[in-house]
């Protein structure tokens, strides 16, 4: 929550992700979102409330339920399926473009915004692999030597 609210006030900046890095993440599913397919091939997700004491106050107050189902249809059952933190983006972009006879960019376009929604909503979360243990070992540059007065030095 605080790093919400620095990037909104922009004290701090959202880390630099390319879209090759976004097509290598694995999309990996909320652990507190229980889920099942029903007879139709539909997947209901269903959503606990909030554990925070104003949440359970207006709960209460309003007789709110303490759960959220949310239905998705069928290509969206197929992409929470495939968010298991096996399958990368690319992996699924492809699946969906195959399973559902789209073009690429299709698949791409809408599957972007459908992750990002759950992204948004904390349904899923992504997993980016790190891009510094596939590169080559460089040696790294010896620092230079400082003299006394290090801050001195001519750069």
């Amino acid at each position: 929550m605080i790093n919400r609210l620095l990037y909104a006030l922009k004290l701090k900046k959202r880390p630099d992700v390319d879209r090759t890095q976004v097509m290598k993440s694995f999309p990996v599913r909320n652990q507190l979102i229980t889920w099942e397919i029903d007879d139709k091939g539909e997947a209901s997700l269903v959503i606990p409330q909030k554990d925070k004491l104003w949440v359970r106050f207006a709960s209460k107050f309003f007789m709110l339920p303490n759960k959220r189902v949310i239905v998705l249809d069928s290509i969206g059952t197929y992409v929470w399926q495939m968010c298991d933190g096996k399958h990368t983006i690319s992996q699924i972009v492809k699946g969906v473009q195959n399973q559902y006879q789209l073009t690429r960019k299709e698949a791409e376009t809408s599957l972007f915004t459908f992750m990002q929604q759950l992204g948004k909503r904390n349904f899923i979360g992504f997993a980016i692999p790190d891009t510094q243990q596939n590169a080559p070992a460089t040696p790294e540059p010896e620092p230079e030597k400082q003299s006394l007065f290090g801050f001195l030095q001519k750069r």
